[in-house]
Parts: structure tokens; C-alpha cells; sequence
């Protein structure tokens, strides 16, 4: 799907009075669509059609405004502090914190039921956070809820604005990497016919998530700001796993051999987030190609490594497993950029998207603009 900058928050089952909107109050200029179906009956997978309704009759209806969902949601929490603004549910309190982080008044929640003969029946509810009033509650098909939604909330959402670029450009790296061998394990007086196994796992993910922002005063079209997360996550991972005889020497008891099995587990773990307002650069020739830079803001990389330690043999060895666990002195998350070129679709001027995976193999950026400006121009 792709994203305009509405901002509709969402809301639970609570019961609001409809809300006479006052032509004098600002009217939004975005909103944020929830979902709140439960698993059950398809979760967020089951209104992605009716949210993509919803976004084409505001496409339709009032081009200047942006619409954000879930993901978007979620990028912007993804900090354990940030997370923390909705727990405890639900609540007027919560949906107003997450209204003032979008700068947003208006929140909507759609779900998805299942209805009789199999249908599935859509519902629909958008509360002004500002005031805790509902401005709009529907039933019924995915046309049916769009249309209405819109409808009801056309008074106040923004009709004027100045062009701009809306959307997002994203950049995913995923690369894992195993290896394992076997050997007789470490030399030892006391072992015989030993075997060990070491294992070898490392994973490394790069997540880059450009959202672009409305310009603000003077701002050129083409170079417009954009909300920047920048985020690794490494994984190391070395686990050995010895088993054979050990000699036993036990008290009142001539020596013996008896089976033993080891295992030694070492994981270092590195986070590194960065997250900033940063420019993207937007460059379109008069042949229609064009190219989309992106920088992405440093950050700090956090780290700890872990050792975990079992081991059975001789009853006078045993020993319960051991953790242990040490934090790593914090790093720096090195800014980056990057940029993709494309062709702008005669048809659809106002559209650029398009996907590419790199040589690499191990990485793919994908970007799905859309220029806002008043209806009719």
C-alpha cells in the first residue's frame, strides 16, 4: 500500500457523542488508520483492502491529505521508551500522546467481521483526539465504509496545501551466514574418544526508512525533509558441543570411565538505531528519469556478549548450567546514503515507485512517492 501523510489514530469500542465540528477549528491535514481485527478473523491482513479504499477516495476526494497505518506506527515506537505510551491499553491519555507525536488530531480504527453466509462485514470509527468525539461511525461493505469515512470527516480534513512529495523510501539488508565443523576437541589427559562440534551463525540486518515530511516554510519540492530511521541489528552466535569418556576418580573407588557431554555457548549481540530529520534529494530530467538520494543519520550501537556453560560427567564434576553476561562499551552508527534512479510513468506523473534488488543479493530498496496538491491541479 502506499502512504500519504493522514494521520488517523485508533480507537477502541469506547462510546463517544458525534461531534459538531466548528468551521472556525483547523481543519487536519492528516490521519492515521488502525487496524483492530482480531486475529482470529485475519488480523491486519484482513482490512488492508479497506484501507487502501480509504486511501484512494482521500486520493480522490481531499489530495491534500496524508494517510499513515500500522507500519508507520510502529516505526515510530519501535524505541522501548516510545513503546511505552501505550501501555495499559487503549486509553483517551495514550491516543492523545500518540496524536501529539504524528501531530495529528484525527484517529481511526477499522476492522474487519466475519458476517453471515461467510461475507466479511467492515467497520469503521474516527475520534478528534483533541476533543474525544466521535466524528464518524460506519458499517457495512470495504466501498461502503471508505465512502462513508470519507464523507463524514471531509469538513476536517485540509483542502489547501502546497505541493509536495509524499511516501517513503526503504532500504533492507538481510544477510545470514552458518558454518560448522567437527573435530576431536582440545587435547585432554583425562577424555577419550572425544567428538566435538562447533557451530558458527552470524546475522546482520540494516533497516533505512525514509518518511518524507510536508515542507515547511521556503522548502523546494525537490528537496524536501524527511523523518530518517536508520537501524542494525548483529548477531554472533559459537556453540560447542564436545561429548566422550572422562576418567573419574570418586573416593573409595578405583577409577573408572563414564560418558560426558559439554556444551559452551558464546553470543555477542549489537544494536545500533539512529533515527533523525534528514533532507532526501529528489532530481527528475526533462526526459522523464529520474533520482532519489537518501542520507541516513549516525546513531549509537549498543552491544553485550553472553556465555552459557553445561556440563555432565563424574558425580563428584556436576554442576549447575552457567550465564553469564557482560555489556560492551557503546559504538557509533556511521551515517550512510543511498539513492535510486527511475523513469517517471507518462501516464501517472505524479507517482514514483519502483523496487530493485542490489548484486549484492542480500539487499533491496523500494520507494513509493505520490505528489500532493490541492484537488483539480
Amino acid at each position: 500500500m502506499k502512504y500519504s501523510s493522514i494521520i488517523a489514530l485508533l480507537v477502541i469500542a469506547a462510546v463517544f457523542g458525534v461531534e459538531v465540528f466548528s468551521q472556525g477549528q483547523q481543519k487536519s491535514s492528516s490521519i492515521f488508520v488502525h487496524d483492530n481485527t482480531a486475529a482470529a478473523d485475519g488480523g491486519e491482513k484482513a482490512t488492508s483492502g479497506l484501507r487502501s479504499r480509504i486511501e484512494s477516495e482521500l486520493q480522490r476526494e481531499k489530495p491534500c491529505v496524508e494517510m499513515l497505518d500500522d507500519q508507520d506506527f510502529r516505526d515510530a515506537i519501535n524505541d522501548e521508551r516510545d513503546r511505552e505510551l501505550l501501555e495499559g491499553g487503549d486509553s483517551t491519555a495514550a491516543l492523545k500522546a500518540i496524536g501529539d507525536r504524528f501531530a495529528t488530531r484525527l484517529v481511526a480504527s477499522v476492522k474487519a467481521m466475519p458476517g453471515p453466509g461467510g461475507a466479511t462485514i467492515y467497520s469503521a470509527f474516527v475520534m478528534d483526539t483533541s476533543t474525544a468525539r466521535s466524528i464518524s461511525r460506519s458499517v457495512g461493505s470495504e466501498q461502503e465504509v471508505a465512502e462513508s469515512l470519507v464523507k463524514d470527516i471531509a469538513a476536517h480534513l485540509a483542502d489547501q496545501c502546497k505541493p509536495h512529495w509524499v511516501g517513503s523510501i526503504i532500504l533492507e539488508s538481510i544477510s545470514n551466514q552458518t558454518k560448522s565443523t567437527d573435530d576431536e576437541g582440545a587435547a585432554h589427559a583425562t577424555r577419550i574418544h572425544v567428538k566435538r562440534n562447533i557451530s558458527e551463525t552470524s546475522n546482520f540486518t540494516i533497516l533505512i526508512k525514509a518518511s518524507l515530511k510536508p515542507p515547511a516554510g521556503n522548502e523546494s519540492v525537490n528537496s524536501p525533509k524527511a523523518d530518517v530511521i536508520h537501524r542494525t541489528n548483529f548477531t554472533y552466535t559459537k556453540n560447542a558441543r564436545t561429548q566422550g569418556e572422562t576418567r573419574c576418580r570418586e573416593r573409595g573407588r578405583n577409577p573408572y570411565y563414564t560418558g560426558f557431554n559439554e556444551s559452551i555457548t558464546n553470543t555477542t549481540t549489537m544494536i545500533g538505531q539512529g533515527t533523525d530529520l534528514m533532507p532526501v534529494f529528489i532530481a527528475i530530467a526533462s526526459d522523464g528519469s529520474y533520482t532519489i538520494s537518501v542520507t541516513a543519520p549516525k546513531g549509537v550501537i549498543y552491544g553485550k556478549e553472553e556465555k552459557t556453560v553445561t556440563y555432565s560427567g563424574c558425580p563428584s564434576e556436576k554442576k549447575e548450567p552457567t550465564n553469564e553476561a557482560t555489556s560492551l562499551p557503546d559504538g557509533v552508527l556511521q551515517s550512510t546514503s543511498f539513492e535510486v534512479e527511475g523513469k517517471v510513468d507518462p501516464r501517472n506523473k505524479d507517482q514514483l515507485s519502483g523496487s530493485i534488488s542490489l548484486p549484492d543479493g542480500k539487499t533491496k530498496i523500494t520507494w513509493s512517492l505520490r505528489m500532493v496538491k490541492p484537488k483539480g491541479k
